[in-house]
């Protein structure tokens, strides 16, 4: 009994140091693991099948922490192999996916980056503007760092002829931009011209599905005045990005430009 009892001692001692061989007997010296993909000779085949979750919501409630960098698992939902790396979850490859390049739309040259709004676009010459002008337009003639064509609103109002009392909302289509495992940086340019009490614009960023927090643009009062740049970092795991602006404007003696919207990889 004390020498069966010795020898399974041994042969644990021998296991837990030895190197595992699946469908082999001979495993590389340098791995822990080798897994062969013949058990027959060569006669049949078969792969490695890495752990599989349906959503991005399934994977996260892995919940993994700094000390499982290397964690791999493949999210089925986006078709991508992903890896964690301390904190995050980066793409090594996702499925029919070219890499994500960028997205445009300036209104002129890159129009790539398609959009719809809630008011149809109209106009009524220096009474009210809603839709693609440019600085020669004299209804804009005082919007200045924006350059070529540019969506332009004046009198979203037009005394009740077009438009809307209340918000127009302008929404950018979503963006599959899995193919990048660095993140993207989403961004757009604007100018006021003399924006009083009521005026207002608002902008919200949906990343992966999820409308983050809306901000407040301008609060019009006293003829405000201002341009400037809006840039929002969504980090690295992003699949999905979108973008959508309420803007509410009445008076033909202020008016608002926005232009060079943009999706890059970060």
């Amino acid at each position: 009994m004390r020498k069966l009892f010795l020898s399974l001692v041994l042969f644990g001692s021998y296991m837990s140091c030895a190197q595992v061989g699946i469908g082999t007997t001979t495993p590389a010296v340098s791995s822990m693991l080798e897994i062969s993909s013949t058990s027959d000779g060569g006669i049949t085949y078969k792969g490695f099948m890495p752990p599989r979750v349906p959503t991005i919501s399934n994977r996260n409630s892995i919940n993994p922490s700094f000390g499982d960098e290397g964690l791999i698992v493949f999210v089925a939902g986006i078709e991508c192999l992903q890896i964690w790396n301390g904190s995050t979850w980066e793409d090594i490859h996702c499925l029919n996916n070219i890499s994500f390049a960028s997205m445009f739309q300036n209104f002129d040259l890159s129009t790539g980056w398609e959009y719809s709004s809630d008011i149809p676009f109209f106009d009524n010459g220096a009474d009210g503007f809603y839709g693609i002008t440019n600085s020669t337009n004299g209804g804009f003639s005082n919007i200045t760092t924006l350059t070529n064509d540019f969506l332009g609103i004046l009198d979203m109002n037009d005394e009740g002829t077009n438009g809307t009392a209340g918000f127009a909302t302008i929404t950018f289509n979503t963006i599959n931009v899995s193919g990048t495992s660095s993140g993207v940086t989403l961004s757009f340019d604007y100018e006021f011209y003399e924006f009083d009490t009521g005026d207002d614009v608002y902008y919200t960023v949906t990343i992966d599905g999820i409308p983050q927090t809306e901000v407040q643009l301008i609060n019009g009062f006293a003829n405000l005045s201002l341009n400037g740049n809006v840039s929002v970092n969504a980090p690295p795991g992003t699949t999905t990005i979108g973008l959508s602006i309420r803007i509410r404007q009445n008076g033909a003696g202020d008016y608002a430009g926005f232009d060079n919207f943009a999706i890059v990889p970060n």
